[in-house]
């Protein structure tokens, strides 16, 4: 079935690439190296723009070419190898071999080590091509981290760089991107290329997490007219032939010719690619109907509201109420929407899904849409990471001389300032007027941030309050509280628990989670207690992944590879201590002649004393309460005499009320045992006269207590 399915895939692809005005190819996006020293091979040599990283646009860097003496593939982190800098020789750019690993390891590692930008020399003879991230979560995870510009050159192009740097000669280049967006007016254009399904792994968390973040930067670009937005959303077209095939019927609409792959490749459960390819259409009739109106900025109103209500998890996705509920609130025409849907089961086109498939294709300048998302500008496919700061500074380097917009000028703008450890999210955390808006929110005007409620609570007056239901549910609700489910609050007092699979590290696999194994060591982590905290949080749950890669106490490395700590290397350095490394742990043992006594205060948390056998817990513990009942055996003698000399003093102040003494210096008020006068006499008294026996035990109970605290 699973070979079935790939197949059906592959025929929507070629379907779509066979339809009529398909010829054009991928269109690679290039800049520009330029060598400035070695003479010999001075020049500008082309570098097509990575799919990830952050490449500069509109701008330069100028730096010296660094090969790395070994591993120049850089599949595995660089142990001791690091990008030097030069000083007056600028960035450093390092230069890596294609091949054995991802783009995305090669480019980490480079950065991890200290490039500032990183060329991937290609290992075939081949025209240029544009590198990207694989799909899984571990390459996204990659990608999402790689800050630095990528770019690949030919093979050509690298047979005469690399020879020079291995005779570790100079040289000296200028990266440039200044010419990869034309500028031709005041207003930059650009489009989104999406899909609305949000049950694709990272790379559908990454887009809605875009979406999201980037909705106010652009809004305000938009109603302020200096940019022209388009939102599209790629579809195939199903064979003639198999338009009644499984596969077609339930990733098609209007009998095959909008298609979408199954968001969860599986054919009987769960969502299918019909249900996705319809809330596209609905979609982009939103952005027709708010074009319509003046008001075009209200699709990302409706995207963000639909992104947060009307998901796949909350079951709600193809749930037409749920959208055209955004829609009434939004003040959109609801049956105009309906009219642009028509009807996704009548064997008839659909004008706006018709405009979409034939846009897709490459129009002689950008080439065609073939990866999911992509954003283009000015006729140019953006290359790059897929984050508010990124895509804004593309944006506003799409602007010709004297037309940028304020939003452009503040440096302050491409920040993202409420990222985690930043100036935003630190300053909210304070919660300095104690309100609970600890939560950040990115803005467009200075200081570009503002404090909200953090999710899983809302503003009630002044204040923001929990409504996170997962946080009684967990209590209250059996099929919560297992020790594997976790919950997700849906809002309005709805709740979504489940129980998650059992952890794939306690499998016997080799590599269980894809991380590295030995014997009883794993680097598996489980991460089902994270998991349930996100719930807790007001998260999703389904946005942690099951588990991660980190190699355990005693072992160092990314987790996919660890080794042994030599722990005796730094530990287990007190006087006559011997040290024996094991693997994952070490032995610290006193040598011939000396015990081992437990040491809080010591480094290594014990101390070696000359004599026998040892000082463990037990046997400190007995010297201590042996040494204590002999403490305690004086104690109590010295206590008895005490007691009985203070009873004496107190029966003495009780008859001195009726009676006067024969010494006569014990008047009534004259005793004041604990240092109050009168009133403790009248107490004492009235202690006695009323018969309350149980007062006077009280009473003498609390000064015994008090005379032995001292004691001790």
């Amino acid at each position: 079935m699973k070979m079935f399915r790939v197949a059906s895939f592959a025929t929507l692809v070629l379907a779509l690439l066979a339809a009529p005005g398909a010829d054009a190819t991928f269109h690679v996006e290039k800049a520009n190296v330029v060598v400035r020293l070695p003479a010999e091979i001075a020049g500008s040599y082309e570098m097509a723009i990575s799919n990830f990283g952050s490449p500069i646009y509109g701008a330069t860097l100028s730096g010296k070419l660094m090969y790395p003496p070994d591993d120049q593939d850089a599949c595995y982190p660089f142990e001791t190898w690091t990008a030097p800098k030069a000083p007056g020789q600028g960035a450093s750019v390092v230069v890596l071999d294609r091949g054995n690993c991802a783009f995305t390891k090669k480019a980490l590692h480079a950065q991890n080590a200290g490039a500032d930008a990183v060329i991937i020399v290609d290992n075939v003879n081949e025209d240029l091509v544009t590198m990207d991230a694989s799909s899984d979560d571990a390459s996204v995870a990659e990608a999402s981290n790689i800050t630095v510009p990528v770019g690949l050159v030919t093979k050509a192009t690298g047979d005469l760089f690399e020879p020079i740097l291995e005779q570790q000669r100079t040289i000296l280049v200028t990266l440039n991107w200044t010419d990869v967006l034309p500028h031709p007016d005041a207003r930059v254009e650009w489009e989104l290329w999406s899909n609305s399904g949000d049950n694709c792994g990272a790379k559908c968390d990454a887009q809605k997490g875009f979406i999201r973040d980037f909705a106010s930067a652009a809004k305000t670009l938009e109603q302020g007219g200096y940019t022209q937005f388009t939102p599209h959303y790629v579809t195939w077209l199903c064979p003639p032939e198999a338009v009644h095939e499984d596969f077609c019927v339930k990733q098609c609409i209007n009998n095959g010719r909008y298609c979408c792959p199954d968001p969860d490749d599986d054919f009987d459960a769960g969502y299918s690619g019909a249900d996705v390819v319809e809330q596209n259409l609905r979609t982009l009739c939103v952005f027709r109907e708010a074009n319509n109106t003046a008001q075009p900025w209200k699709w990302w109103d409706y995207v963000t509201e639909f992104e947060s209500k009307c998901t796949m998890a909350l079951g709600t996705f193809n749930d037409v109420s749920c959208a055209e509920a955004i829609l009434v609130s939004l003040s959109l025409d609801v049956d105009a929407v309906r009219d642009c849907v028509g009807d996704p089961s009548a064997d008839t086109q659909n004008a706006v899904l018709e405009f979409e498939q034939m846009s897709q294709l490459d129009d002689g300048q950008r080439g065609d849409i073939t990866i999911l998302p992509t954003v283009v500008i000015n006729e140019r496919q953006y290359r790059g990471k897929l984050t508010r700061e990124a895509v804004l500074r593309t944006l506003c380097a799409g602007f010709g001389e004297g037309s940028l917009p304020e939003l452009c000028s503040s440096e302050g703008a491409f920040d993202n300032k409420c990222g985690e450890d930043n100036e935003g999210a630190l300053d909210c955390l304070k919660d300095q007027f104690g309100t609970g808006m600890t939560g950040c929110e990115v803005t467009n005007e200075t200081p570009f941030y503002q404090c909200v409620c953090p999710p899983g609570s809302k503003l009630v007056g002044e204040k923001c309050e929990v409504t996170n239901g997962c946080v009684a549910a967990v209590v209250d609700t059996p099929a919560c509280s297992c020790e594997r489910c976790v919950c997700r609050d849906k809002g309005a007092g709805r709740i979504d628990c489940h129980e998650e699979p059992a952890s794939v590290c306690d499998s016997a696999d080799e590599h269980p989670g894809g991380c590295w194994r030995d014997g009883a060591f794993s680097a598996c982590v489980d991460q089902i207690d994270l998991k349930k905290s996100t719930g807790m949080a007001g998260g999703d749950p389904e946005t942690v992944q099951a588990s991660t890669c980190a190699c355990p106490p005693g072992f160092e490395g990314d987790g996919l590879r660890c080794a042994d700590v030599d722990e005796c290397a730094t530990t287990c350095k007190g006087e006559h201590m011997t040290c024996e490394n094991t693997f994952g742990g070490f032995k610290c043992s006193c040598d011939s002649g000396y015990g081992r006594m437990e040491d809080a205060s010591s480094p290594d948390g014990m101390t070696c004393l000359r004599g026998g056998g040892g000082f463990g817990a037990g046997t400190v513990v007995t010297a201590v309460a042996a040494s204590c009942a002999v403490v305690a055996g004086g104690g109590y003698l010295v206590y008895r005499w005490r007691l009985r000399s203070y009873m004496n003093q107190e029966i003495k102040a009780i008859m001195a009320q009726y009676m006067p003494l024969e010494d006569g210096d014990a008047a009534p008020g004259a005793f004041a045992p604990n240092g109050h006068g009168e009133s403790d006499d009248e107490e004492a008294m009235n202690d006695v006269y009323d018969g309350s026996s149980k007062k006077t035990t009280t009473r003498f109970g609390a000064r015994q207590s008090r005379l032995f605290s001292r004691q001790t």
